[in-house]
């Protein structure tokens, strides 16, 4: 794996988000107003409970960076496709797991602006703030940073198989995750037939425990673990799915097809 052509990536990825308006219409604007939204909601439903919005919010901001993270791998994958020249990219000695490093180094990247913007709008306008979690944030912050890397991996498998016939699925299939994942709720809320879904998902174990730490002070070590734990199986489950697409995709000549 080599850093230059890595750093090759980032260039354009960068270069590409600063001329792309529908990139920052996707994180940004939608990011702020959707914010604002849920706030407000949770003001209202809550009957200004400081506990409720403080729930909502935490879950809100959360969710961000796994949409965002997840969004930016597997969007720019799509940008490449839709440009018609993503096949020509490998005429360069650049390897797919240099590709994807490098996006996954971009989406860090953008997750953190990302995160930043929600944690300070929910401070500023709904007396919430992230970063009551402390140190835990960040562990928080990377479970959640690499289940949605995971995701984007898979996404982008599914691309390299089924072409752009699935193009909707990279900024669409996470949401399948959200409401079986207590990211706005607590999982008892689910019904009990299906409540052993959510604990496939390490989202739910992420929230589960922040949210017992801003209540109780108590961090759920145990859930954290199995959240690691389930977030690694599936991050190397992505990437083992991903490169045998890429395999077959090149095998078959629907991988040339991609870049044209």
């Amino acid at each position: 794996m080599s850093w230059p052509r890595i750093k090759t990536v980032l260039l354009h990825s960068w270069y590409h988000a600063m001329h792309s308006p529908e990139t920052w219409a996707d994180l940004v604007w939608f990011t702020f107003i959707n914010i604002l939204v849920f706030g407000l909601l949770s003001k209202v439903l809550g009957q200004n409970s400081q506990t409720f919005v403080s729930m909502l919010m935490l879950g809100y901001v959360f969710w961000e960076i796994i949409r965002v993270a997840q969004y930016s791998v597997s969007i720019s994958i799509l940008w490449e496709i839709w440009a018609k020249s993503f096949s020509s990219l490998f005429i360069t000695p650049l390897t797919l797991a240099e590709l994807m490093v490098g996006q996954m180094i971009s989406a860090t990247v953008k997750t953190f602006m990302v995160f930043l913007l929600t944690a300070g709008l929910s401070a500023l306008f709904f007396n919430f703030s992230v970063f009551l979690l402390g140190p835990m944030l960040l562990l928080y912050g990377m479970i959640l940073l690499w289940f949605a890397f995971a995701a984007g991996i898979f996404i982008t498998g599914m691309l390299f198989r089924y072409g752009t016939n699935l193009a909707a699925l990279a900024w669409s299939l996470i949401y399948i995750v959200q409401p079986i994942s207590a990211v706005f709720y607590p999982v008892e809320a689910l019904p009990a037939s299906i409540r052993w879904i959510s604990y496939l998902s390490p989202v739910t174990y992420v929230m589960e425990s922040s949210r017992s730490q801003l209540s109780t002070g108590n961090v759920n070590w145990a859930y954290l673990g199995l959240a690691t734990l389930i977030t690694a199986f599936y991050f190397i489950a992505s990437w083992r799915y991903m490169d045998m697409m890429y395999t077959h995709s090149k095998r078959t000549g629907s991988f040339a097809r991609l870049g044209n």
